[in-house]
């Protein structure tokens, strides 16, 4: 029988690493103890699977970051330590949390090193040409854009990735030195409080595209990676950053649309919004137009106007329909859902000489799609009813956000 006193004891000594890492940004020394802390959205990257760091009792991990340079300072408390028994060593915290090959770069060790980087940081400028700035609830904010291949951005743009290693799903760090690497930068420009009208820059977000070539001298941005600090979120700023540098990037002659790279569910909601409220002020979009159907007129103006691919078009057009559809109207429900599930039915109807080519070509998610052709028919109308209500359901998520913000800025 398993002794139950050295489960106990090793239980002592596993910690949740969502609840035991926290994170400040901060533009003083004396800030450490009172600025606010966040925790991150994972640490699978740092911790493994299960997201737990062993050896340790009442753990607290805070990673302090300089507010403009991102700079850290790990402080590291706890009641206990376990010890090697058994052939268990406590985890090496600040060895998972930061890899040994931008250690130097991103980590400061000696607290009295980090203050020295805190009062350097106050020089600090954003790299990069300014495109867009706007207010948001009283703040300042500024939008830069970024293609220089300098040693001192690389060196910035890694501890900014770095930090979003507990933020972005797959997250890794980019090879700048590809001259295809385009990125944006939103700042919040705040006031020193020194007295002489002086201000400072402090990071508030970023986002990566790789620019892939497209035919007639044209190229396809694909964004992929898009970080917004935790101390900004949920206040509309993520929008106004996307729209800012969608508008560069849409006055840009080379740029034939832009792509997104395996994004994830908050992503997708975000850019949802953002596309169908510019698309709401297209003609082709309008309520009457959408009732009849999508059309190469949507396709073509959401493309040529905003830069929106086919696919994130044909999207934006169901959101809308959607919102439109009166919902009371079994009639106008019922089109529209047949609508949309014509759509979802079409990778059901391949045939099995397409099947080593759809999969290659297809999304996990397109690849279930296909893989209903299978079956029978009572369980393909199951499947695209499930499929509907699915669609419908985080549709209606952006459909409240349109309704309680109609404009992004």
């Amino acid at each position: 029988m398993e002794d139950l006193t050295n489960v106990d004891r090793t239980r002592k000594y596993i910690s949740d690493g969502l609840q035991a890492v926290k994170m400040t940004f901060v533009q003083d020394i004396n800030e450490i103890n009172t600025a606010p802390r966040y925790s991150p959205d994972m640490v699978y990257q740092h911790f493994g699977e299960e997201e737990t760091i062993y050896g340790y009792a009442d753990l607290e991990v805070t990673i302090h970051h300089s507010a403009q340079t991102l700079y850290s300072y790990i402080n590291i408390c706890y009641s206990s330590k376990a010890k090697n028994d058994n052939g268990l060593e406590a985890d090496d915290i600040e060895d998972k949390l930061v890899h040994i090959d931008v250690r130097p770069n991103v980590l400061v060790t000696e607290k009295g090193a980090f203050n020295q980087k805190l009062i350097s940081q106050k020089s600090f400028q954003p790299y990069g040409e300014m495109v867009h700035k706007f207010q948001s609830k009283g703040k300042n904010f500024e939008v830069y854009r970024v293609t220089e291949q300098s040693e001192d951005f690389n060196l910035f743009l890694e501890r900014i990735q770095t930090l979003g290693m507990f933020f972005i799903e797959c997250c890794s760090l980019t090879d700048n030195t590809e001259e295809n690497w385009l990125h944006y930068f939103i700042y919040e420009r705040c006031d020193t409080g020194d007295g002489d009208g002086s201000t400072i820059a402090k990071v508030a977000g970023f986002a990566t595209l790789y620019k892939f070539y497209n035919y007639f001298e044209k190229v396809r941005p694909r964004i992929a990676q898009m970080l917004l600090l935790p101390q900004y979120r949920k206040s509309g700023i993520g929008a106004q950053f996307m729209e800012s540098f969608l508008r560069d990037l849409r006055a840009t002659p080379e740029v034939f649309d832009v792509t997104v790279e395996a994004p994830g569910d908050q992503f997708t909601f975000l850019r949802d919004y953002v596309d169908c409220i510019n698309c709401m002020n297209l003609p082709e979009f309008s309520p009457e137009n959408l009732k009849n159907g999508f059309s190469d007129k949507m396709r073509m103006a959401a493309l040529d106007k905003l830069k929106i691919s086919k696919a994130q078009s044909r999207r934006v057009y169901e959101i809308l329909r959607f919102r439109q559809t009166n919902k009371k109207d079994k009639e106008e429900l019922k089109a529209q859902r047949i609508d949309v599930k014509r759509r979802l039915y079409a990778p059901m109807k391949r045939s099995e000489r397409d099947w080593k080519r759809l999969n290659l070509a297809l999304t996990q998610e397109e690849l279930r799609q296909a893989a209903c052709g299978e079956m029978d028919e009572e369980t393909k109308f199951s499947t695209l009813t499930q499929m509907y209500d699915r669609l419908m359901e985080s549709y209606q998520k952006t459909i409240d956000r349109i309704e309680a913000h109609p404009k992004i800025f």
